[in-house]
């Protein structure tokens, strides 16, 4: 409780104990809380997801009044959007039943072609998340669909769209936690580092601001809804214009109703930070094959600002 500072606090557990099958897995590493509650979207839950196995699971915040000791509280029953539980398996049918015409084989097979596809674009999402969740977040209160949950991975080349809505559904054995979802778009980004890289929405959940690794150098800016590319920021470093690190964080503050300097010019602020660990000495050899250390400057990041400017 923010209004109570000290120590005092309620620590919860994923699991009843570490080698139960019950709950969820691996070291938190993300907590997400909707930003829009009372506005129409989703109220009394939050996100949380883990590394190694990596997972993604909404749970119910609606905990009892008071402090309870330390490690008595579970994260039981906790709906899972991308998980290490039961394996959600469709058996197909290898024959057809008995008596049935042609036209309804030829049903079938179109229903077992369309699971098919449907099936595999579920395991293509799961698949990308499976890296380690390094960033959960909802979608602001002014977006289209603020049931949706964005998520980034470890080294994965794709930021993730999620909606919550379809966790209401449930598997053929009739339970609800090990459905696997499928996801509503991907945004394309280089993703091969061990750096956590950022993405950012604007204000209005249209917009999102994707970091990219130290091969593209880039902040790229997508349309929310459709998934298209409008725009990339490349991002300048070094003092000789170029840029060979990743960049790791991005952050949008909106100009609102003329607050603030600048904003009858301008609509946004975007800061981007760009670095990496880098150490100057660099060894080469001379001519006579001895290799010889020279001390190189490199400068260890940058802090950066951009403005868009008002159409």
């Amino acid at each position: 409780d923010t209004s109570l500072p000290g120590r005092e606090g309620m620590i919860a557990r994923l699991g009843k104990t570490r080698r139960s099958h019950d709950g969820q897995k691996g070291i938190p590493s993300a907590l997400a809380f909707p930003k829009c509650e009372g506005a129409g979207g989703p109220s009394n839950v939050f996100a949380v997801g883990t590394y190694s196995p990596a997972s993604i699971y909404i749970y119910d915040d609606r905990m009892s009044n008071g402090y309870k000791p330390a490690g008595t509280i579970v994260l039981h029953g906790g709906l899972t959007v991308v998980g290490h539980g039961r394996k959600f398996s469709r058996k197909k049918r290898r024959f057809g039943q008995a008596g049935t015409t042609d036209n309804q084989g030829d049903g079938e097979e179109e229903k077992e072609e369309e699971s098919l596809f449907s099936s595999a674009r579920v395991n293509w999402f799961q698949s990308r998340a499976r890296g380690g969740v390094t960033q959960l977040t909802w979608a602001p209160t002014a977006s289209s669909n603020p049931y949706t949950l964005f998520s980034a991975s470890r080294r994965s080349n794709t930021v993730l769209s999620w909606d919550v809505r379809a966790l209401s559904g449930k598997d053929l054995n009739g339970d609800a936690s090990s459905r696997p979802i499928c996801g509503l778009t991907s945004y394309a980004r280089d993703g091969d580092t061990n750096q956590r890289l950022e993405f950012e929405l604007d204000e209005t959940g249209r917009k999102m601001f994707v970091g990219c690794g130290a091969s593209e150098s880039c902040v790229k800016i997508y349309d929310v809804r459709s998934g298209a590319l409008e725009d990339t920021i490349k991002v300048e470093a070094n003092r000789n214009g170029q840029c060979m690190d990743a960049v790791n964080g991005v952050s949008y503050f909106p100009l609102l109703n003329g607050h603030g300097i600048g904003a009858q010019k301008y609509k946004g602020l975007l800061t981007v930070a760009v670095g990496s660990r880098r150490f100057d000495e660099q060894y080469s050899d001379d001519e006579d094959g001895n290799g010889v250390r020279e001390v190189v400057e490199e400068r260890p990041g940058a802090l950066q600002l951009y403005a868009f400017k008002k159409k």
